[in-house]
């Protein structure tokens, strides 16, 4: 089915009369669209899901139903992702062969950042998190898919770095003995997060900066994008996660790892940003935990790149044999620097 074909299946005010792939996304088709008369063009994004990523794309369809209609009740549809309909008055569109495809307005007068440039910034980034998080504190995590299971369980992602390293299938472990031999000492702190036995809470699990839209109109609040992964987690690995992504000195492919450490400025902001907006439903538990959560995160992307190195790169990209080592290396020093 072409473009124009999928786009006359949505309610769209008007008939296409422009199209154009947008090749940025890793994961979903995307494409950007332009529907109306000459005087009163919009601009649409439409996208199919990637069945090689999601398995149940379904499911991913159904959280973001759900948590789109929550946040609805409480946010101006013109500061939020909102799905269009179909013309048959369905949420998406789902293709003979399974596919789906969606639907959403293009959000004009925005922009997004790739990195965090000042404190800012940062609190600015943190609080729309923590807003998106708060917003969603009250409904049921029970009603919404698990659309990626132990998505972050660290303890089994440490159990399958320890049976790599039995099993050493690559014949990589000497060269990666130092790093293994750090890891292992850690494993008390791969449960730390389980064993508190926060609550349970709907969270977003991809909070990088250029997952929130930041309106050009500095009196409007800043939009979080790509709902794709939201689903029941603890609040703490999204914070976590956003601190190790936005406040590190270097990325994770930085070729010197000495280089790598936490900006304490832009963890200070990031901290109190995501407090602003989230302390009203954090737990005093949570509260406390913020900082090891930081520690947490970042030892399972470690044990996750040397686990994939050991195993001979078969998960993550790489541009040379020794990438996923170099990576794992970097999230280490930064693990040691906090």
């Amino acid at each position: 089915m072409t473009i124009p074909e999928i786009a006359s299946r949505f309610a769209l005010p008007g008939q296409l009369v422009a199209h154009q792939e947008i090749p940025t996304g890793l994961i979903n088709t995307t494409h950007a669209i332009t529907c109306g008369k000459p005087d009163a063009r919009q601009r649409f994004v439409i996208q199919a899901l990637n069945p090689a990523v999601f398995a149940k794309p379904e499911n991913v369809m159904e959280n973001i139903q759900r948590i789109s209609r929550h946040i609805g009740n409480k946010t101006p549809s013109s500061q939020q992702l909102s799905l269009v309909p179909t013309t048959s008055g369905n949420d998406w569109l789902t293709l003979p062969d399974g596919t789906i495809w969606r639907c959403y307005p293009f959000l004009e007068d925005t922009e997004y950042f790739v990195k965090i440039t000042s404190p800012d910034l940062a609190f600015r980034a943190a609080a729309a998190f923590g807003d998106f998080q708060a917003k969603l504190s009250d409904l049921d995590p029970g009603s919404l898919h698990e659309t990626i299971p132990d998505f972050h369980h660290t303890p089994a992602y440490f159990a399958k770095l320890i049976a790599a390293g039995e099993k050493n299938p690559a014949s990589r472990l000497d060269s990666a003995q130092p790093e293994f031999d750090f890891i292992r000492s850690q494993k008390n702190l791969t449960a730390l997060l389980i064993e508190a036995r926060l609550p349970i809470r709907i969270t977003h699990n991809d909070t990088k900066i250029s997952n929130i839209l930041f309106p050009l109109n500095p009196d409007l609040p800043p939009i979080v994008i790509d709902l794709d992964t939201v689903m029941p987690g603890l609040a703490l690995f999204d914070f976590g996660d956003l601190v190790r992504s936005a406040a590190a000195t270097a990325d994770e492919n930085e070729p010197d790892p000495t280089k790598i450490r936490l900006d304490p400025a832009l963890t200070t902001a990031l901290t109190d940003g995501y407090l602003s907006t989230a302390s009203a439903f954090l737990t005093p538990a949570e509260i406390d935990l913020l900082p090891a959560s930081v520690k947490v995160i970042t030892l399972e992307l470690a044990i996750r790149f040397l686990t994939d190195y050991l195993l001979g790169d078969v998960y993550f990209k790489t541009q040379s044999p020794g990438h996923n080592l170099l990576r794992a290396r970097n999230q280490i020093a930064l693990l040691k620097s906090i």
